[in-house]
């Protein structure tokens, strides 16, 4: 077991109390200069550390945060997770970090510990299967603070942390069209998520408003799974000949589905164009490289925490507010 340097061996070392050591070290008034600087001398040496655990029992805060994150082995949610870390830890907030791997179970578990680290509060994105929010609500019911980011549940009223989603897909999609595109399909993510259904109502109007039709044979609902892009794809390109362009709901689908259109001889974006979503290191490592929408990551994470941070030190209360996040269109080589 590690032995660490305790307020006590300093105390025994100097000679003093345990209050009067305590006290210097957490620069209490009544304690001369000479003391504090005694002290703090001999707890560098000794490489002491304060106990945070003694501290959340005197002060009933654990300095802890949860963050709940969908899947961290997804670049965006990792520059989420730095942005929050950025924010948190000027304050002295150490994160407790729970990877769901877009699993409603692992999501319930993360809440379940989050309740039993007593954490000062949450920040919190669900799954793709998340179709239940009875630990969401327990959480608001307990009066633990909440914040939302990128994937939330609109009806629950804790503050959200959103992109532009809707304007992002139509602007993604009125970028086709003004490129000439005509025939345009939609590959989307869960009808659970928020962001995937505001994604899929900005294709939508974007094609009504340029006066051409929705067609649902075009749009794939994926459950990454990437062997039904392929079979998607594989039909459309057959259905519709005159297939143009593709506007898909991330960039690591957007550049499988161009694999799978160069594997039938389609140029990318000659004979269609891709258009992806979040602007991961792959946009930029692909063949070519990929157009596609910003998802400002980590920006999203420092909103995120602040709003947290407020809640927890009440400057504001606990209430449905959505904070958005305006897009931002990033054109390469596949438009």
């Amino acid at each position: 077991m590690a032995k660490y340097i305790t307020i006590k061996e300093i105390a025994k070392q100097l000679g003093m109390s345990h209050s009067t050591v305590s006290r210097a070290l957490s620069d209490h008034p009544r304690i001369s200069a000479k003391t504090k600087e005694k002290v703090r001398k001999l707890a560098g040496e000794l490489g002491y550390q304060a106990n945070i655990n003694a501290h959340s029992f005197r002060s009933s805060s654990s300095r802890l945060i949860g963050i709940i994150v969908p899947d961290l082995s997804i670049h965006f949610f990792a520059r989420v997770v730095q942005g929050m870390q950025e924010v948190l830890a000027d304050k002295d907030y150490a994160l407790v970090l729970f990877d769901t791997k877009e699993q409603l179970e692992s999501e319930t578990m993360a809440v379940e510990r989050c309740l039993r680290y007593r954490v000062d509060g949450i920040l919190a994105a669900i799954t793709m299967t998340t179709d239940k929010f009875d630990h969401f609500s327990h959480l608001i019911k307990q009066e633990v603070p909440l914040v939302f980011y990128d994937r939330v549940a609109n009806f629950l009223p804790i503050p959200k942390v959103v992109t532009n989603d809707y304007q992002a897909a139509y602007n993604a999609v009125q970028h086709l069209i003004q490129r000439g595109r005509k025939q345009i399909a939609h590959i989307t993510a869960s009808i659970n998520l928020n962001n995937s259904n505001n994604r899929l109502y900005g294709y939508m109007d974007a094609l009504k408003d340029a006066g051409m039709n929705v067609n649902e044979a075009l749009i794939l609902y994926y459950k990454f799974e990437p062997a039904a892009i392929e079979t998607f794809i594989t039909k459309a390109l057959k259905d519709y000949p005159d297939l143009d362009a593709i506007f898909v709901f991330n960039d690591y689908a957007a550049n499988y589905s161009v694999n799978v259109l160069q594997k039938h001889g389609k140029r990318v974006p000659e004979d269609v164009a891709v258009m992806g979503f979040s602007d991961e290191p792959v946009a930029t490592h692909m063949t070519p490289q990929l157009s596609t929408v910003k998802h400002a990551g980590e920006k999203m994470g420092q909103l995120a925490a602040q709003k947290l941070l407020a809640v927890i030190e009440k400057k504001e209360p606990l209430e449905n507010e959505k904070i958005i996040i305006d897009p931002e269109l990033i054109i390469r080589e596949s438009t």
